[in-house]
């Protein structure tokens, strides 16, 4: 460390411990690398000051070249292990653009012969401070060291974003996109009053078990003897069972064919497997089967017409599900409760959107079930946990006026089980912006939250054992960086930004006229619009300190960026600045906006509409800003101008039962002059090519995400890059036809969690 004084820092509910190389949160140790705790330590000992970059990377690495990147991901790492200036309300570590950084919170110093166990939380100005002795602390803190299991985050549950919510399968692409999209604009930033309390990690104990290939749904057995999953082998979809030792063989209980699977759970008794299918094409909304545990069988059809993971009555006689109705004006959700054979239904709550349920847990006295409410209010939105009694209906939401959780709820909650003394309710929540989704407790009655997980790892699904002592989750891990490849020439593309949980590119890259590429990271901590050379180097932050930037867009003469962003407040509009990052514009203000491009002239930005409540379309407005245009007269989205700006391409559907197309239209708008079917696989990202001869898209139909080639004189889709591995998440291509893309991989495991109560 640059400096051996033995220091004691207070702030917040942290506590500082510069000799022992420590960070503290109560009785629970803060895992950083060595780095980003000096670099935490000279902020706090400059508290209050701005220090330059080349002040902090002389103090972190005195006698090594790094460059500001690599400060940057150290900042990064510190916000997210303080979580992120959430605590007491507190922003801890300021941007100080082109400069350097700030820490603003309130820091004490303490004597260090007294060095404290643990600190609380306490008021702006209140130095008391719980003090123990000092061999109490080592003592605690060399019996129970903390294990940290990875250290990367996936933003939005899998590409290309966000889930909507824990099952959605079998229902046409374009609403598919529609929904994703919907999720991504959802996320704003919520400030709490009070950090919720961590589950203490040195008890928990986490193992992930040996399951190779792709996973993407898993629940446990009531006895914890087995742990079933759905398995995908290159789109190819089955479910499959195994023990929970290590040494266990898996066993096919579905084959793949022509349905697609979501939504696993047991039975109570743990003699059946329920899952969701629907039809690969969408001819059908998804139904509800169970097979028999461990030995399988025949599929038995139970249920049509479910959107959500089924929850089941303690006594195994009634099923609850939500099911969506999309031939309504308004789309309607809806908690639908039948005998567990699909007989006597009743509606027992509704919603018209934008608001949605999703998300079901049946609570063990029969009497409750907890749902999540979905609202399009105060934009861009908000889920809420609510209990609804069985018999009637009758709604009460689970506290969410507590000072840590205000409000306006969480950001998304994608799954919920009971505990089985009915205390609480074991959740997958996303608490902020952009931010993975973390396993939480929140206790019942009173709804006070209680984080289980807290790392930089993406959490999906909720599965307890009878007893609740086994917690079985989903756990992703997802690096993405900038690569360069002349001619999209996969073989020979060059790696040009490194290091995990930046996710540079991941939310949008483009070219600028000279060469220059800019895109989208959350190297700074939040997500915010940088520029660097086309090899790397000379990276700058255009955007700071206005919540979340991405999708930039650089007009043809290289003047301005356009780019996606929630600084107003809530909902994500389009905006323009100058290429220096100066000057920044609002240019659209209706509900929200998305997938922004400026047209060829450098006159118009054509972007996308995003309403959950009706049809989305294609819109243009003036680069200096006024009056919007609409383009489209159907449901339609990702749209990208020509390269002679005449034109513009996007995703377009003739009717809400019709999956969607590829569509050509006038810059003026007007009919379609061309329509092209995609492919199930296709992923769309649609990117003109730079000859304007075909239209670019993304397609998994071979594993990882590549370019496939549309051409516009009607002859079948090619296959443009051939990347093996790290799939195609964003791209652009420049105007000699050079090809930036962020490129991605996403591991995938299956872990048990014990002690996390």
């Amino acid at each position: 460390m640059s400096s051996q004084v033995k220091q004691l820092f207070a702030f917040g509910p942290y506590l500082l411990d510069t000799g022992e190389r420590l960070l503290k949160r109560g009785d629970a140790l803060v895992p950083l690398t060595p780095k980003a705790l000096e670099t935490l330590v000279a902020l706090v000992r400059h508290g209050g000051r701005v220090m330059e970059k080349e002040e902090l990377l002389k103090a972190v690495w005195p006698d090594t070249y790094v460059e500001e990147a690599t400060l940057a991901q150290n900042i990064f790492t510190l916000r997210k292990a303080l979580g992120e200036g959430q605590d007491d309300g507190q922003k801890y570590i300021e941007t100080i653009p082109r400069r350097g950084y700030r820490f603003v919170a309130p820091v004490h110093e303490l004597p260090y012969e007294r060095a404290p166990a643990s600190v609380t939380a306490a008021a702006d100005g209140d130095e008391t401070q719980a003090l123990v002795s000092h061999a109490t602390e080592r003592a605690s803190t060399e019996a129970a060291p903390i294990a940290a299991a990875g250290l990367t985050a996936q933003p939005m549950a899998r590409a290309p974003r966000p889930r909507l919510g824990a099952f959605v399968i079998g229902t046409a692409l374009v609403l598919v996109l529609a929904l994703a999209v919907f999720a991504l604009l959802k996320f704003s930033v919520r400030r709490r009053t009070h950090e919720p309390a961590v589950a203490p990690a040195q008890a928990m104990k986490l193992m992930r078990l040996p399951i190779n290939g792709k996973v993407e749904a898993a629940a446990i057995s009531p006895d914890g003897k087995y742990v079933a999953y759905i398995a995908n082998d290159a789109g190819q979809r089955s479910i499959w069972i195994r023990q929970t030792n290590a040494t266990s063989r898996a066993e096919q209980l579905v084959a793949p064919g022509s349905l697609d699977f979501g939504g696993l759970m047991f039975s109570r008794n743990g003699e059946s497997l329920y899952y969701g299918a629907a039809p690969k094409d969408g001819s059908q909304p998804p139904a509800l089967y169970s097979v028999q545990v461990p030995l399988g069988g025949t599929p038995k059809h139970l249920l049509a017409g479910l959107n959500s993971k089924p929850t089941f009555s303690p006594d195994g006689r009634q099923v609850a599900v939500v099911r969506v109705d999309v031939h309504q004006p308004k789309p309607e959700s809806s908690v639908v409760i039948s005998d567990a054979d699909g007989s006597h239904e009743r509606v027992l709550i509704k919603r018209t959107a934008p608001d949605y349920l999703n998300a079901l847990a049946w609570s063990p006295d029969g009497q409750l079930i907890a749902c999540v409410a979905n609202s399009a209010e105060p934009s861009p939105g908000h889920a809420a946990l609510i209990t609804v009694r069985a018999s009637d209906g009758v709604e009460q939401p689970l506290n969410t006026q507590r000072p840590y959780n205000d409000a306006q709820g969480w950001i998304n909650i994608a799954d919920l089980e009971w505990l089985p003394d009915g205390s609480g309710l074991v959740a997958a929540l996303t608490e902020q912006e952009l931010s993975p989704t973390q396993l939480w407790l929140i206790a019942y009655p009173s709804g006070e939250p209680r984080r289980i997980t807290n790392d930089l790892n993406g959490y999906a699904g909720v599965s307890l054992t009878a007893d609740a002592s086994t917690l079985l989750t989903l756990q992703t891990d997802l690096v993405t960086n900038v690569w360069v490849a002349p001619k999209g020439d996969a073989p020979h593309a060059t790696q040009v930004t490194q290091g995990p949980g930046k996710y540079d590119g991941y939310y949008g890259l483009t070219w600028t006229p000279d060469g220059k590429i800019v895109y989208a990271s959350i190297a700074s901590g939040a997500w915010d619009i940088w520029q660097m050379n086309a090899d790397g180097t000379n990276a700058k932050q255009l955007t700071s300190d206005a919540r979340s930037n991405y999708g930039p867009s650089v007009s043809s003469d290289g003047r301005y960026i356009v780019f996606v962003s929630n600084r107003g407040g809530g909902a994500f509009h389009v905006w323009r600045m100058n290429a220096d990052g100066s000057e920044q514009k609002q240019l659209t203000f209706n509900e929200e906006e998305n997938f922004a491009h400026t047209t060829a002239d450098g006159r118009w930005v054509i972007y996308a509409s995003v309403d959950f409540a009706q049809a989305n379309y294609i819109w243009k407005v003036p680069i200096d800003g006024g009056p919007p245009v609409r383009l489209t007269d159907k449901n339609s989205s990702w749209p990208f101008p020509s390269p002679d700006g005449k034109q513009f391409v996007c995703t377009y559907q003739l009717d809400a039962n019709a999956p969607p197309k590829l569509a050509v239209f006038s810059i003026d708008g007007g009919a379609p002059l061309k329509l092209f079917d995609v492919p199930q696989t296709f992923r769309a990202n649609t990117v003109w090519s730079p000859d304007g001869r075909a239209i670019h898209f993304l397609d998994n139909r071979a594993g990882p995400a590549n370019i496939w080639a549309q051409p516009l004189d009607g002859g079948a889709p090619r296959q443009v890059t051939d990347f093996k591995t790290d799939g195609v998440l964003a791209y652009d291509w420049s105007r000699d036809g050079t090809l930036a893309c962020a490129r991605g991989i996403e591991t995938t495991g299956v872990v048990i969690i014990k002690d996390f109560r």
